[in-house]
C-alpha cells in the first residue's frame, strides 16, 4: 500500500501530541502523533505511475492553512481524532485523485467515504468516551499548516517515507 498524506508543520504535530500526553500514562509516550492527514492509500500494481500523477498533481500547490476544529471518536476503527474543518484545497486534490485512480483506494480514501483527519489515539479496548473527554480538556480549535505531501509504504511494523512533494512557500 502506497498513501499520500498531507504533512503538517512541527507547531500543529506539537500541540496535536500535547492533546494525545494528556491522556497517556509517562510509560506509553513513546509512539507520538505525525501531524498528517491521509489523502489516499492506493492499493493498485502501478505505484509508479500513481506517484507521478501525485507528484504533476501537487506541484504548483503552495503551502496552506487548515483548522483544525474539534475532536471525535471514531467507533467504527476504534480512534480518537482531531477533526480539521472543510479545505477547498484537499477536498479538490482528493477528488482529483479519486477521478483518476479511485478503483485502487482502499475504502477509507474511495470517493465519498473519505474522512478527513488526523489520529491521536487508537484503543479498541478503551472507553473512549472517557479518553476524549479528557483530550477535549486540553483542545481548542487551532489553525495548522500543510508544508509538504508525502508518500509512504506502510509496513509491518511501521511505515517508510519513500517521497517527498515540497510545497511553494506561501
Amino acid at each position: 500500500m502506497l498513501c499520500l498524506i498531507a504533512k503538517l508543520d512541527d507547531a500543529a504535530s506539537a500541540k496535536l501530541n500535547g492533546i494525545q500526553k494528556a491522556v497517556l500514562p509517562d510509560n506509553e509516550q513513546g509512539k507520538q502523533v505525525y501531524g498528517h492527514i491521509t489523502l489516499a492509500s492506493y492499493l493498485g500494481e502501478q505505484e509508479t505511475a500513481f506517484a507521478r500523477f501525485c507528484r504533476e498533481l501537487l506541484a504548483a500547490i503552495p503551502a496552506f492553512e487548515i483548522a483544525y476544529e474539534r475532536l471525535e471518536i471514531l467507533k467504527e476503527t476504534s480512534i480518537i481524532v482531531a477533526k480539521p474543518g472543510d479545505s477547498e484545497i484537499l477536498t479538490t486534490l482528493h477528488r482529483r485523485i479519486a477521478e483518476k485512480h479511485g478503483d485502487d483506494l482502499d475504502p477509507w480514501t474511495k470517493g465519498d467515504r473519505w474522512y478527513p483527519h488526523t489520529t491521536l489515539l487508537y484503543r479498541p479496548d478503551a472507553d473512549l468516551e472517557q479518553i476524549c473527554s479528557v483530550m477535549a480538556r486540553h483542545f481548542s480549535p487551532f489553525h495548522a499548516k500543510v508544508v509538504r505531501f508525502e508518500l509512504s509504504r506502510v509496513l509491518p511494523d511501521g511505515y517508510e517515507i519513500v517521497d517527498q512533494i515540497a510545497l511553494l512557500p506561501q
